[in-house]
């Protein structure tokens, strides 16, 4: 049988009983409602910082609970809770507006002839610094751009730390940068 002798009106001892009753439903529930919320959210950190949130917003609206659910089935409708308002939360950070004018640049009609002609000049200059390079760099590139392998999966496959991958990584982009100003010379 649940307690609920959280109606403000019960003694110290109460309040102890309540404080290990909720403790045990952290134990029994908390790993469950935390891949709950991972599903959702995809951020380790985020997760946590909103179960932390369901068990605090559980812990405060305690006297509302009336044992007529399962404490996991009530402890998800109050994550499920967090979940939208962290979800609002984040769309309304990422709406910007923003003046047409510094972004005409990026407006400009791709299909347009010249248009397609400088990506085509790019994209062969481009094939050709990555044909210029040792097998070893070509593979990384082809592993981390093409297979989109995450730098341990690139570093595995190539049997070299991941701080190698990383610092090879961004040698050619400096290299790469370098190319592209020179007009195609190292």
């Amino acid at each position: 049988m649940i307690l609920t002798p959280w109606d403000g009106s019960k003694s110290s001892a109460a309040d102890r009983a309540a404080s290990a009753e909720f403790d045990g439903w952290y134990r029994m529930h908390g790993q469950a409602i935390y891949r709950f919320i991972m599903r959702r959210v995809g951020s380790a950190e985020d997760a946590r910082d909103i179960l932390q949130s369901t068990y605090l917003g559980a812990w405060e609206n305690r006297a509302l609970y009336r044992g007529t659910a399962q404490p996991k089935t009530w402890l998800t409708a109050i994550a499920l809770s967090v979940l939208r308002n962290h979800v609002m939360r984040a769309y309304d950070a990422r709406v910007v507006v923003v003046s047409i004018d510094d972004h005409e640049e990026e407006l400009i009609d791709t299909r347009a002839p010249e248009r397609c002609i400088a990506v085509k000049q790019s994209f062969s200059k481009l094939v050709d610094f990555a044909q210029s390079l040792p097998a070893e760099q070509q593979r990384m590139l082809e592993l981390l751009f093409i297979d989109n392998g995450s730098y341990v999966e690139v570093a595995a496959a190539l049997g070299i730390p991941v701080g190698t991958v990383r610092s090879r990584l961004s040698r050619l982009r400096a290299r790469l940068d370098k190319y592209i100003e020179t007009g195609g010379a190292v």
